[in-house]
């Protein structure tokens, strides 16, 4: 499912720059399915990730130190490197969500390309489920709707911002697993219910589900582009 999901996100990005003409890193690359996926369509990769042993399976799927261990504000990255940066699932956690933006524009060469996704107010599973929503976790300090990512997105520089839902690859099994795990009442029994009367084949078939995320594309401004 990661691996579909990556696919995903690279598409987003190989449609907005040439891949062989640019430099991605991704921050909070976990086990390195994006950067494995955009390595196959041209990208140079890179990678930022806060845990030792998730790097260390990066790298080794990858074959070459590509990512590094750490935060963008702690490692020596240089400024005016990258094509394109992208962030799934990271800004919601970050303590300065401007201070981080600010740092992710610095890395950014002039005209390259920020791709965030992260867990949106606006999404109809928040509407529907309120106080119960899954993405209401201890872990996630800040949330965000289309209208407050595009203002902070503005504030720290960036432009030519589009907000849309996201979109994620996931299976009915993987779903009863993630409402067994974080428990909303009657709706979780009912989910459960529905994945043990589902053949295994039903039950872990791919479905492309825009659930409860944005994704956020910006660039940094720079000289006209070519058309």
């Amino acid at each position: 499912m990661k691996s579909a999901t990556a696919a995903l996100y690279v598409d987003v990005l190989a449609g907005l720059l040439p891949p062989e003409n640019a430099e991605l890193l991704e921050v909070g690359c976990g086990h390195g399915e994006v950067l494995l996926e955009a390595r196959k369509r041209g990208f140079r990769v890179s990678g930022v990730e806060i845990s030792a042993h998730a790097a260390a399976i990066a790298n080794g799927r990858l074959g070459i130190p590509a990512v590094s261990v750490g935060a963008i504000d702690t490692l020596s990255l240089a400024r005016d490197r990258f094509g394109a940066v992208l962030a799934a699932d990271v800004i919601e956690h970050v303590r300065d969500p401007v201070a981080w933006l600010l740092r992710i524009h610095e890395l950014l060469i002039p005209n390259g390309i920020l791709l965030l996704i992260t867990p949106s107010l606006d999404s109809w599973t928040r509407r529907f489920l309120r106080s119960r929503w899954m993405e209401y976790k201890v872990e996630h300090l800040y949330y965000f709707s289309a209208a407050s990512i595009r203002l902070l997105l503005e504030r720290c520089g960036f432009d030519e911002i589009r907000v849309s839902p996201s979109r994620k690859v996931l299976t009915l099994d993987y779903i009863s697993r993630h409402f067994d795990r974080f428990r909303v009442p009657v709706l979780s029994p009912l989910i459960g219910l529905l994945r043990r009367a589902l053949p295994s084949p039903v039950a872990h078939r791919r479905l492309l589900v825009s659930a409860s995320g944005l994704m956020a594309i910006a660039r940094k401004a720079g000289p006209p582009q070519p058309k």
